[in-house]
């Protein structure tokens, strides 16, 4: 069979686009242009840097156990076994299917979950045995009505639910940081299908200590104090 080049094909693809864009669904429409603009913020991206999965140091030899539809929760999973996380803190009712995950796959986590009072998603609860779910210590509230001080320096990974209604990432950003341990974690989910994550996270990353990653393929921004990210080849 002779070799097809992407050259033969642009003819094709291009009429294609052009039928698809006047009669096409509307949903198939939005998609593309969807996608299109999420590519172009993350190609612009002014401070946050992205990369690849496979940068991360070792995240090739971890393994996690979950619905293959849960590619967020399972990388967020992923990276809390690679750091060795002992103490996770979750900000946002919409991250209780990664809590779910994260008990399951760390045996020896602990997990507080500070979300709103409300209905939770259930997509991973058939994963949970009693004697994992009783390591997720469930606090009801926001960070204008919850005193997080208790847990200040503790916490070896924060995950922030940074959707435009998961609260005020500033506010969110500035506990995660004061409930980080020495070699603590976080990890904003969200960029950059949130306007207020992508926006805030480009103006902050400069001004950090280290860098802050988003993982293409997910909507996960992450920021390490462990030197995790293998320089590019």
């Amino acid at each position: 069979m002779t070799p097809v080049r992407d050259r033969q094909l642009a003819p094709g693809i291009v009429a294609g686009v052009i039928r698809n864009s006047i009669a096409g669904p509307d949903e198939l429409r939005a998609r593309v242009l969807c996608d299109l603009w999420t590519e172009l913020k993350r190609f612009g991206a002014s401070g946050v840097r992205n990369i690849p999965l496979s940068r991360i140091r070792g995240i090739d030899k971890v393994r996690v156990d979950g619905p293959v539809v849960q590619r967020g929760p399972l990388v967020v999973s992923a990276l809390a076994a690679l750091l060795e996380c002992e103490r996770i803190f979750a900000l946002g009712t919409a991250l209780d299917d990664t809590c779910l995950l994260l008990a399951h796959n760390l045996p020896s986590v602990r997990i507080y979950h500070l979300g709103r009072p409300g209905s939770t998603q259930q997509a991973g609860i058939h994963l949970i045995e009693p004697a994992e779910a009783v390591r997720i210590t469930r606090l009801v509230g926001d960070l204008d009505t919850f005193d997080v001080s208790a847990y200040s320096g503790r916490m070896d990974l924060v995950h922030i639910d940074a959707s435009d209604a998961g609260g005020d990432i500033r506010s969110q950003t500035d506990a995660a940081f004061g409930l980080l341990s020495e070699l603590g974690s976080i990890v904003w989910d969200n960029y950059p299908q949130s306007a207020s994550a992508y926006a805030y996270l480009n103006e902050l990353a400069p001004t950090l200590d280290g860098p802050v990653f988003h993982i293409l393929g997910t909507r996960l921004a992450l920021y390490s104090r462990w030197d995790i990210v293998r320089p590019s080849d």
